[in-house]
């Protein structure tokens, strides 16, 4: 194991060094420990600032060649390595986290925007809503996604032949206007507002989704859905004034 190896080298290093400090041992294996937790996370350091201790207290703590300390002292260094190496080592790991987090956050923004301009390329009604959920697997590199719709009463699948997203669930998150998260099955429901109101719901397999950014999902895909449908009802009453006039025209 590296932690192993690392604090082995450390210490052999220090150990041949003549006339070495203790305080320069601890601080060779503290930064030992922060490049573990950086790189493997927390456990692994919380195992490598346990076993630097031991080796600490072992090799550079009189009496040496043993476990036992002598001087009430040597207790509070050895006391006061391990806790600086612990806690080090957890907020190394937050740091680690929350570049994660931020990381995922990005690429959930950058998918959103690619999403949002697919929306805007689609010539029709229907074209739209059955290519929403092929652009929701495409932008989000899910498994599975699914569109139900109060409107129109028809559940709009990425495939399908499959029924991961039960047409049930999806109605029953709409009715009830709450999000639904399983992460243990990889699942999400989110309700479609128009605003106040509901007007469908969006469910979503395999790769789950912040809230937050299923939230616009389903902002975007109600303004879309808003927006092609003020379109063609624009489109029909110009065709029906075309056609009043060409009616007057020919009497």
């Amino acid at each position: 194991m590296v932690a192993t190896a690392l604090v082995a080298a450390i210490s052999l290093f220090c150990f041949e060094l003549p006339h070495v400090n203790p305080t320069t041992v601890a601080l060779a294996l503290l930064l030992g420990v922060l490049y573990v937790s950086a790189a493997w996370g927390l456990k692994i350091s919380i195992y490598m600032s346990a076993l630097a201790a031991l080796a600490f207290n072992f090799f550079f703590l009189p009496p040496y060649g043993t476990l036992t300390i002598a001087e009430s002292q040597n207790w509070v260094a050895l006391g006061a390595f391990l806790v600086t190496a612990i806690t080090a080592s957890r907020l190394a790991e937050l740091a680690r986290q929350e570049a994660r987090d931020a990381n995922r956050r990005r690429r959930e923004v950058e998918r959103l925007y690619a999403f949002t301009q697919q929306l805007l390329v689609s010539g029709n009604m229907g074209e739209l809503l059955n290519s929403i959920p092929r652009r929701m697997v495409e932008s989000f590199e899910l498994d599975d996604a699914a569109l139900f719709l109060a409107a129109t009463n028809e559940v709009y699948r990425f495939a399908p032949d499959v029924r991961s997203l039960d047409a049930d669930r999806l109605r029953a998150v709409m009715a009830r206007g709450e999000p639904v998260v399983e992460s243990a099955k990889n699942l999400a429901f989110m309700p479609v507002r128009m605003g106040v109101r509901t007007v469908g719901s969006l469910g979503i397999s395999g790769t789950l989704i912040s809230l937050q950014t299923l939230e616009a999902v389903g902002t975007l895909l109600s303004i879309a859905v808003e927006r092609f449908s003020a379109l063609e009802a624009l489109g029909k009453a110009e065709a029906a004034r075309e056609e009043d006039r060409l009616r007057t025209a020919l009497l």
